[in-house]
Order: C-alpha cells, then sequence, then structure tokens
C-alpha cells in the first residue's frame, strides 16, 4: 500500500516556527496539582559531568524517555557500565497522551515494572470513545493504563539508576566522532562553560524527534513527511471534564485530532495532533478548540489558560539507525502521528529489542578489541540485525498507524466510517484490538538466541 504522506528532507522545509508567544507560560494549576498529588521523588543527577569524563563507558545512552530509561535500566542489569543523559532536568513535561498500550503494559510486566502501571503512578483505561462530525462512538479497551509523564519517566530513570545505571540530568550532550583506534565513539556534554569529553564503547541516541545530540551528523538529517502535523499538549483540572475516568476520548476532524485522558493527580492530559496552519494562525488553545468543537464534542473550561507545549512535525523517519559504535532508537530513529497510544511502546519495544543485541555485541567487542577489522565487522553485524528487528518490528507498526493519519485527512471517509461503526460497532473492534495491542507479541527469547531469563532482563 502506498503511503499517504510524501517525505521530504528536513533541512527543506518551511517548519512554520511558531511565535513565541503562542507558548507563553500561564496558569500552570493542573500541572501543581498533578506533581502535588504524585508526590514525584527526587531525580538528581548521580556523579557530576566532569567525573562522566573520566570513565571509560560500556555504554552512553543520550535521552531519558522511555526507550533511553529502559534501554539504560536492561543494560546495566547485564553489569555494563552505563551512562544515562538528559538535556532536562528531571521531573519535566512531555506532549504525550500518556497511554500504554496493551502491549505495553506486557513488555513492562517482562521486564518486572508493573509497578509502574498501577494506581497511584497509573489510571486502568477501560474504554475508548471516539467522536467525529458530531456522532460518537464507545469500544472496550483490552488492558491499558494511562500515566503522567511527569511520573512514569522519573520512575523509569529510577529503576535504571537503581540497576547500577549513572544518570545526568540538565546536560546537553553531542555525538561526535571515534577515538581510541576506533574503540570508542566520543561525545561532548555541556557543562556549564566546558564541554565535558566523555568516551563510551557504544553510544546510544534516544532523544527524540529533534535528535539534538546528531545534529553534527548530517547522515542522519530526518525525513520529515511534507503534511505532517505538530503535536500540543497540555494539563487541566479534570474536575469539570466531560471525560469519564477510564476512558480515552479522541476527537478527530479535517485539522487533526485531540485525545484527553484522566490521568493521577486528578487532572486532564491532552495530547493533540494539528495543522501547524492553524495553530500559526490561532494559536495553540484556539486551534484545540476548533478541533474540538468541528468533532462534536464541548471543549473542556482552561483551554486559554493553560500552559501549552509543541513539538516540531510529528511524521519523520530516518535514512540510517546506526553508525560505528552508534545506534540510534525510540523516536529518534522514526515517528508517526500516534493515535491510540503507540508512542511510549514503540519506544519500550526498540529498548526490549536492542538490549540482548547490544551487550552480546559488547562481549564480542571485549574479546576481540584488538583487532580493529574483526571489531568492525562484528558491528557490521549489530548494525544489520537492529535494522531488521526494527523493519521487523517497529516499523510495520507504524506503518499502519501512517496509514490511518492518511485516512483521518478525509473528512468523507471518516464520515462514512463513523456511520457504518455507529450501526455496527463490531467491525471496528478488530482495529482497536490491532492498534491497541500493537499485534503479536514479540518473542524476545527466540528472537535473540537468549535464554528466556536474559531476555527478561
Amino acid at each position: 500500500m502506498a503511503m499517504p504522506l510524501s517525505f521530504a528532507m528536513e533541512s527543506g522545509l518551511n517548519q512554520l516556527a511558531l511565535e513565541q508567544a503562542a507558548f507563553q507560560d500561564r496558569n500552570v494549576s493542573g500541572q501543581r496539582s498533578v506533581r502535588d498529588a504524585l508526590e514525584i521523588p527526587d531525580c538528581e543527577s548521580t556523579l557530576p559531568a566532569k567525573d562522566a569524563g573520566e570513565t571509560a563507558w560500556d555504554v552512553a545512552v543520550i535521552g531519558a524517555g522511555p526507550a533511553g530509561a529502559l534501554a539504560a535500566r536492561q543494560l546495566a542489569l547485564r553489569g555494563l557500565r552505563t551512562l544515562l543523559v538528559d538535556r532536562n532536568s528531571f521531573p519535566r513535561e512531555k506532549v504525550c497522551g500518556g497511554c500504554i498500550s496493551g502491549l505495553g503494559r506486557r513488555l513492562l510486566e517482562r521486564v518486572g515494572l508493573t509497578e509502574l502501571l498501577e494506581p497511584p503512578s497509573a489510571a486502568p483505561l477501560a474504554r475508548f470513545d471516539l467522536a467525529a462530525g458530531g456522532r460518537r462512538v464507545s469500544f472496550e479497551l483490552p488492558a491499558g493504563a494511562a500515566v503522567s509523564r511527569l511520573h512514569f519517566d522519573v520512575q523509569l530513570v529510577r529503576r535504571a539508576v537503581s540497576e547500577g545505571a549513572a544518570f545526568l540530568g540538565g546536560t546537553p550532550a553531542l555525538v561526535r566522532g571515534l577515538a581510541f583506534g576506533g574503540r570508542f565513539r566520543t561525545l561532548f556534554l555541556q557543562h556549564e562553560d566546558q564541554p565535558v569529553r566523555v568516551r563510551a564503547r557504544i553510544v546510544i541516541a534516544a532523544d527524540g524527534l529533534g535528535r539534538s545530540s546528531l545534529k553534527r551528523h548530517r547522515a542522519f538529517a530526518s525525513q520529515v513527511a511534507a503534511e505532517s502535523r505538530i503535536g500540543l499538549g497540555a494539563t487541566l483540572s479534570a474536575a469539570a471534564s466531560e471525560v469519564a475516568p477510564g476512558c480515552v476520548l479522541m476527537s478527530v476532524a479535517k485539522d487533526g485530532y485531540v485525545g484527553m485522558v484522566h490521568v493521577p493527580g486528578d487532572a486532564l492530559n491532552i495530547a493533540a495532533a494539528v495543522d501547524p496552519n492553524l495553530v500559526r494562525d490561532q494559536g495553540p488553545a484556539e486551534a484545540v478548540r476548533a478541533v474540538l468543537i468541528q468533532a462534536g464534542v464541548e471543549p473542556p473550561p482552561g483551554l486559554a489558560s493553560a500552559e501549552w507545549r509543541g513539538t516540531g512535525l510529528l511524521t519523520r523517519q530516518s535514512p540510517r539507525h546506526s553508525a560505528r559504535r552508534l545506534l540510534v532508537l525510540g523516536d529518534a530513529a522514526g515517528y508517526v502521528e500516534p493515535f491510540t497510544g503507540e508512542g511510549m511502546t514503540w519506544g519500550m519495544l526498540s529498548a526490549m529489542l536492542s538490549a540482548p543485541l547490544l551487550a552480546s555485541w559488547l562481549d564480542r567487542d571485549s574479546a576481540g578489541h584488538c583487532d580493529c577489522m574483526a571489531a568492525r565487522q562484528q558491528f557490521v553485524r549489530l548494525a544489520q540485525e537492529w535494522s531488521a528487528f526494527h523493519h521487523r518490528h517497529i516499523a510495520p507498526r507504524q506503518r499502519d498507524c501512517r496509514v490511518l493519519a492518511g485516512l483521518l485527512r478525509h473528512p468523507a471517509a471518516v464520515g462514512v466510517a463513523m456511520t457504518l461503526i455507529s450501526f455496527a460497532p463490531a467491525v471496528a473492534k478488530p482495529l482497536i484490538r490491532h492498534f491497541w495491542n500493537s499485534g503479536k507479541d514479540v518473542d524476545f527469547a527466540a528472537q535473540v538466541g537468549l535464554p528466556a531469563r536474559h531476555a527478561m532482563r
């Protein structure tokens, strides 16, 4: 099936730079209520930046979102010297629907982190409501959960630290070249006014859509869908919202779609994918309001006074997923407008798939580090394996969402679908199950040739 969106190099696109005024700090009472109710634990750096430059790391992971933090945890569990770096201090907000799909829950169960999806850390989800053109249909959801990224990401980082990873927050990182005869990849940490040079046997870039760590590497420049939407997010009080607890309400219109869900802290999380022209002309709050009204949904109070966060253009793909001693994971490896909470699941899946491959490769690298040619050949094999895993397990899920995003751009098609679903709701149930569960489980042990106990760790 042909992709419904055309792609172009990011540098050639007009990003429709949004005026800073559109995202000025406003009343953030919803955000504060989440912080207070969740009692988010501390997530401080575990070592000074200058000390990081004095260690020969096995792995340096850039980006402490679900992909990076989980990858760091899984690698630290194997006894590897692991450094986890993020440009932001934690806790921090993210533009995200906050929904963990059925497959996401099973992934966390496999690594013993089920408690992150239980109250009070998360809210269970049982229903999906779809609104478009004044109609609304409702479906049951397989087991899932809604989380606040303020809390969820902190907990993942803390789990990585508890297993032995070192963490540096509020520290931008820039990937550079090879060093020490090609046995290490270097990166520079921006520490105050003096950059710190760090070396690692392999670097993982998992720093999201922007991939700022790779800005010196033009071969990794994103290819962005020319018709891509941008992401918007805000947190409001859930008190006056029509969204019921345990329900995801997705509102679809010609200019985009808006998802709303209760998250812990008696808060309403809003995440939207919206036409950037609409945001540029009307600002984020009015753009979201317009989409809700078009879909026939009453906008919640407080949109205008909310603190809005935005992303760059969402749908993009990477021409490369690796270079020597460098691997790209999560959103940095390619992203598609998510519809039912797939984004975090894709990131966690990439971490689960890559960790055993990386651990096995690092073992071989240690055994043959004096033979540069053998080390290079071993990495070529790792890059090929990772590319194959990505195309087998992640790319098809993103392709399905890309097709869905293309169909949602046609109001006539959406209208026909809503009419059909209203009379025969069972028609949509297989689609809901497919996207929410993201297909069949992945047999990690069989894929990487390791005992199940190793695959789970």
